[in-house]
C-alpha cells in the first residue's frame, strides 16, 4: 500500500511538472508552483486550479473578454479606425519628440490601443470634485448612462448617486450598471432591488458561483468607466464609495487621480463598456446609437485608450509602462499605491536611473492591505542603490495610478504598478 502511494505521488509530480514546464511561465513562477505541488500535493492542485490556471487554457469558446474591435464593430467606430494612419502622421509632424519614443508606432496595429483625436481632458485629484462633476453630468443626461466599477459600496454617497440614477431611469434614460461580483460584495440587495424597480439594469461581472466561476475567481474587472450620452466619459482610480471622498474609517483623506474626457476617445470607452456588458450578460448593444463621432471637431489632444486583461492577445498596458520608461530622457514620475514588479520592469527602471534619468516613485505610506505594502520593500534596496527615489505618501491613502515621462507624456487609469494589474486584472489606461 505504501509503495502504491509513493508511485502515485511520483506520477503526480511528473505529470504536474511537465505541465508547468509546457505552460511557458517565468522560471520563478514555475519554481514557486512546483514547490506548492510538492509540499501540498492535493491542496496545491486545488490552489493552482483557482489561482494559477490561465483562463485561456480552460476554454477558447468561453472567453471572458474580447475587444470590441475584433468583431461586430459599430459603423460609428469605422471613421476612427480609418484615421489611424493620418493620426499617426499628424503626431509625427506636430509632436516629433513624442513620436520619436516609438509608442505611436508600437500601438499602431494594436486593437487594444486605438488612437483618437480632438479630446479634452479634465483631471480630478480629490473625490469631491470628481463626484460633483459626475452627478452634474448624470442630472443632465438625456439618453444613456453606463457605469462600470470594480467596487460599488452601499453608503451615503452611493445612495445619493443611486437616487439620481433612479430618477433618470424613471425619466426614460437608459441606465446600466456593471459591477465586479467580488469587489462589490458589500453592495446591498435592498439597494439593487430599488434600482431595478426604477428601471436601472444591473449585471455582475464574473458572477460568483456561476459556471467556471472557480477558474475566473482570480481574474477581476478592475476598470472604472462611466459613459454618459456617448459624449462624456470618466475613468481613473476612484471606485464608488465614500472613502474616495472622505478617506473612510481608516484614513484621514484619500488622494487619487481620475479624469473626465470628451472627444472621440469616448467612443472607445463606450466600446469597452459594451464589450464587458456583452461578456457578462450576452446582450449585444454594440450599435451605432451608442456611439457619437464628430468628423468636424477641432482642437484638443490625441489620446489612446489602452486595455488589457488576462486573456488579451497582447499585454498592452504592461508594454505601455515598459516602453514609456525605456523612452525617458530626463524624468520618470510614478504614482501607485502598490509596487510589485516583474524582473524586466525592475531592470528597466534601474537602468533608467543609472543612465541619469530622474526616477521618482510615490507609493502608499499608510496601506490598506499590509501584504502588498511589505512586498514592495523587497525591491527597494536595489532600486535605491540604482538612484531611484522612493517616497511614502502619509497624509492619507495614496491611490493614484499615473506615470509621467519627461513632463511630456503621461498615462492615467486603473492599472496599479503591480503584477496583479499587469497580468490578472482587466484594466484600462
Amino acid at each position: 500500500m505504501t509503495a502504491l502511494i509513493v508511485v502515485a505521488f511520483y506520477l503526480y509530480l511528473i505529470v504536474t511538472l511537465i505541465y508547468l514546464l509546457l505552460d511557458n511561465r517565468q522560471p520563478a513562477v514555475t519554481f514557486a508552483w512546483a514547490l506548492v505541488f510538492i509540499l501540498l500535493p492535493v491542496l496545491g492542485l486545488v490552489l493552482y486550479i483557482i489561482f494559477g490556471w490561465g483562463w485561456r487554457k480552460v476554454s477558447k469558446r468561453h472567453k471572458l473578454h474580447s475587444q470590441f474591435t475584433d468583431e461586430n464593430i459599430a459603423t460609428a467606430i469605422l471613421p476612427l479606425l480609418k484615421k489611424q494612419l493620418p493620426l499617426k502622421k499628424h503626431i509625427e509632424t506636430n509632436f516629433p519628440s513624442f513620436y520619436a519614443r516609438g509608442l505611436t508606432e508600437m500601438f499602431y496595429t494594436d486593437p487594444d490601443a486605438i488612437l483618437t483625436d480632438h479630446n479634452h481632458i479634465q483631471l480630478y485629484f480629490q473625490g469631491k470634485e470628481k463626484f460633483d462633476a459626475l452627478m452634474e453630468d448624470i442630472k443632465n443626461a438625456e439618453k444613456s448612462i453606463h457605469l462600470e466599477y470594480y467596487i460599488w459600496r452601499s453608503d451615503w454617497l452611493t445612495e445619493k448617486i443611486e437616487d439620481l440614477l433612479c430618477k433618470k431611469a424613471e425619466e426614460g434614460v437608459e441606465v446600466r450598471i456593471l459591477y465586479d461580483s467580488l469587489g462589490s460584495l458589500s453592495m446591498k440587495r435592498k439597494r439593487k432591488k430599488k434600482l431595478e424597480k426604477s428601471g436601472v439594469v444591473l449585471a455582475p461581472f464574473s458572477k460568483l458561483l456561476s459556471r467556471f466561476w472557480v477558474y475566473r475567481l482570480n481574474y477581476r474587472n478592475h476598470r472604472k468607466i462611466v459613459v454618459i450620452d456617448s459624449k462624456i466619459a470618466y475613468s481613473g482610480g476612484m471606485n464608488m464609495g465614500e472613502e474616495y471622498l472622505t478617506g473612510g474609517e481608516k484614513f484621514d483623506m484619500w488622494r487619487d487621480t481620475h479624469f473626465r474626457i470628451t472627444g472621440n476617445a469616448v467612443n472607445i470607452l463606450q466600446g469597452v463598456f459594451l464589450t464587458d456588458w456583452r461578456n457578462s450578460t450576452d446582450e449585444d448593444l454594440i450599435r451605432d446609437e451608442y456611439f457619437f463621432y464628430e468628423p468636424e471637431a477641432r482642437g484638443g489632444l490625441p489620446a489612446q485608450i489602452i486595455t488589457s486583461g488576462p486573456d488579451s492577445k497582447r499585454r498592452s498596458i504592461n508594454k505601455l509602462f515598459f516602453n514609456l520608461i525605456n523612452s525617458a530622457q530626463k524624468s520618470i514620475y510614478i504614482q501607485s499605491p502598490y509596487l510589485i514588479l516583474e524582473p524586466a520592469m525592475q531592470t528597466v527602471l534601474q537602468s533608467a536611473a543609472l543612465k541619469g534619468v530622474d526616477v521618482r516613485v510615490i507609493i502608499a505610506g499608510k496601506p490598506d492591505f499590509w501584504v502588498p505594502y511589505w512586498a514592495a520593500f523587497t525591491y527597494m534596496e536595489e532600486m535605491l542603490e540604482a538612484g531611484i527615489k522612493i517616497y511614502h505618501y502619509t497624509k492619507g491613502f495614496m491611490h493614484a495610478k499615473t506615470v509621467i515621462v519627461d513632463s511630456e507624456v503621461f498615462t492615467i487609469g486603473t492599472a496599479n504598478f503591480d503584477i496583479r494589474s499587469l497580468q490578472l486584472n482587466y484594466e484600462l489606461n
